[in-house]
């Protein structure tokens, strides 16, 4: 459970966690191949959202998978471009969030998503909430939150009532960065 001031100051931004599906780019579940590598390709991101005719999210596509769908026995066949449908190679196991969805579950969903897809509950497609929002809003909470809050040592956690608290010691930012924090 994240505690109510850290959420406070993640839900805290000038600017909305979501960006509107009116403004990320999407490719229909119909569209040809070629369609969807040039929509990716003017984009420069690594996958989009994919959409049927009801807006309807439905799986993404990336580049590797468009490549991988004109690959015919050990060759690349680029006719397949035209004639093959998104549909045919998307990604459909994509997890949507609700547009309700709790701030926990978000985080925990973009540790392995660039970006999470948001849906309604009837299933329509209304943006994706990407994780460079979100480290932005944790970027403004590492650094606001001592400024804004008073922060002190629990006992519990202080050295010298907890014998096997980090070895009784601090553990140095150098070692922190080198990985030898044990």
């Amino acid at each position: 459970m994240i505690g109510s001031h850290i959420e406070g100051l993640l839900t805290h931004s000038d600017e909305p966690l979501m960006v509107c599906a009116n403004d990320v780019a999407t490719v229909r579940t119909e569209n040809n191949l070629l369609h969807a590598l040039l929509v990716l390709s003017s984009v420069g991101f690594n996958s989009i959202p994919v959409i049927d005719q009801n807006s309807q999210i439905k799986g993404i596509i990336s580049m590797p998978m468009i490549i991988n769908g004109v690959l015919k026995d050990d060759d690349y066949d680029w006719n397949l471009l035209s004639e093959r449908k998104v549909k045919d190679v998307m990604d459909s196991s994509v997890r949507t969030l609700s547009i309700d969805a709790q701030f926990e579950d978000i985080l925990h969903m973009l540790v392995d998503q660039n970006y999470l897809c948001v849906a309604d509950k009837n299933g329509v497609f209304r943006g994706i909430i990407t994780r460079k929002a979100m480290l932005k809003r944790v970027n403004y909470m590492a650094h606001e939150f001592e400024r804004i809050y008073n922060v002190r040592l629990k006992e519990e956690f202080r050295p010298e009532t907890k014998k096997d608290f980090r070895n009784d010691s601090f553990v140095p930012r150098t070692e922190l960065l080198r990985g030898r924090a044990d």
